[in-house]
């Protein structure tokens, strides 16, 4: 028994000693006690067996805990911020989408109306009503011969090519209208405008280039019902119709240069290429189509105007500069005072001129007993008249731009 008791008490006293030696845990005195008081004390501490015990605590936990709430909370606040940006954005997107529906809506609308509008009014026309009759009756590109008159006289042909060569003349001089001092920023600025009024102009050329040579090649009932007739003479129509495309946008354009804000609206670029496009369309579909093939041109005409008042509107609606200011420095510091009162009244009366042309055909083909070569030498001295005023005093609004720098526009 004493060997049992002295080995059990051996072993006991080893194992102390092992730990002893395996744990070095400082003791605690009375001079870091304050010091542990003083601090904040990362772990806990516990007393067995004489000696200062060390347990770890869960402080870091803790401290990770709060690191990932402190985290969470930044990551909702992120996500609001996010979520409170995206609510102008969408109500932007649903604002443009509302007012593209309106514009399409619109133009639909217009375009329709208009083109039976133009079908209906030269038969409503005071004093012409009659004559109408007479003259406008439909087509639909097919041709007889106790009803169609069609002229193959040098007179017709021949001023449609010398229309043909005023028009390409101005419109390449719209286009070449660069600044003066060849700056690049002011031969941006007029860019847009240039280039409508010379495809306005090229427009014109192209049609009377194709009527030019329709006059000229197809002398009888038979080759007028082919399809190469077809295709010429919607080339000579269509283009008229399509002219309001670049006549809508070129009063969006002086609108936005020498118009006054917000009194003529602008709409969307598209707005009048799909005017235009849906007039050419109805064109080659035929609507626009008559035993005198002349007629259709004056219906085309007529579906001008919606886009010759807007260009009448866009220059015309605001207070202009008096003749005395005109020319001086002050007025150099905006190109409304560049545009001259003998322009400006070219450019209404380029644009409205060719209205009397629409009573007075029937008026001419039933009444006169002129020739057909003599009324459409008539005619196409009018046109030359009139075109000529529209690109002279585009070239000049051109120029206009081109020499002042104006602030960029919004689109």
């Amino acid at each position: 028994l004493l060997v049992n008791n002295n080995t059990i008490a051996i072993q006991q006293k080893h194992s102390e000693t092992n730990v002893k030696s395996s744990i070095e845990f400082p003791t605690t005195t009375a001079a870091n006690k304050s010091t542990l008081t003083n601090k904040q004390k990362p772990l806990h501490q516990s007393t067995v067996s004489g000696y200062t015990m060390c347990s770890p605590t869960f402080r870091k936990q803790d401290h990770i805990q709060k690191s990932s709430n402190k985290y969470g909370r930044v990551a909702t606040d992120i996500s609001d911020e996010s979520s409170k940006d995206t609510i102008p954005q969408n109500n932007e997107t649903t604002a443009h989408f509302t007012s593209s529906l309106k514009a399409f809506l619109l133009v639909a609308f217009i375009s329709v109306a208009i083109m039976e509008f133009s079908l209906w009014f030269p038969f409503v026309i005071p004093g012409v009503a009659s004559a109408a009759v007479k003259t406008y009756e439909p087509a639909w590109y097919k041709y007889d011969v106790d009803h169609t008159e069609f002229d193959n006289t040098a007179w017709t042909y021949g001023t449609d090519y010398l229309l043909t060569v005023v028009m390409a003349v101005l419109a390449i001089k719209c286009l070449m209208a660069s600044a003066p001092d060849d700056c690049p920023k002011k031969n941006r600025a007029s860019l847009r405008l240039r280039r409508y009024s010379a495809s306005l102009l090229i427009c014109y050329g192209l049609s009377t280039l194709a009527g030019a040579w329709a006059h000229q090649h197809f002398t009888s009932i038979d080759s007028l019902n082919t399809m190469r007739f077809r295709v010429l003479w919607y080339l000579c129509v269509g283009n008229v119709s399509f002219a309001s495309c670049y006549m809508g946008l070129i009063g969006r354009e002086v609108q936005q240069v020498f118009g006054v804000q917000g009194v003529v609206p602008l709409g969307p670029w598209w707005f009048w290429p799909a005017y235009g496009s849906y007039m050419a369309a109805a064109c080659g579909l035929g609507y626009i189509s008559f035993k005198r093939p002349a007629c259709d041109i004056f219906i085309a005409g007529i579906t001008q105007f919606p886009s010759t008042f807007y260009c009448l509107a866009t220059l015309g609606l605001r207070k202009w500069p008096s003749s005395k200011t005109v020319g001086d420095s002050t007025s150099k510091e905006s190109p409304i005072g560049l545009v001259r009162l003998s322009y400006r009244i070219m450019f209404y009366i380029g644009f409205i001129g060719n209205a009397p042309l629409l009573p007075m055909y029937p008026l001419l083909v039933q009444y006169s007993g002129l020739s057909l070569a003599g009324i459409n030498t008539i005619l196409h001295s009018w046109l030359m008249i009139m075109w000529g005023l529209q690109g002279i005093s585009l070239l000049h609004l051109c120029k206009a731009m081109s020499s002042y720098k104006p602030k960029a526009s919004k689109d």
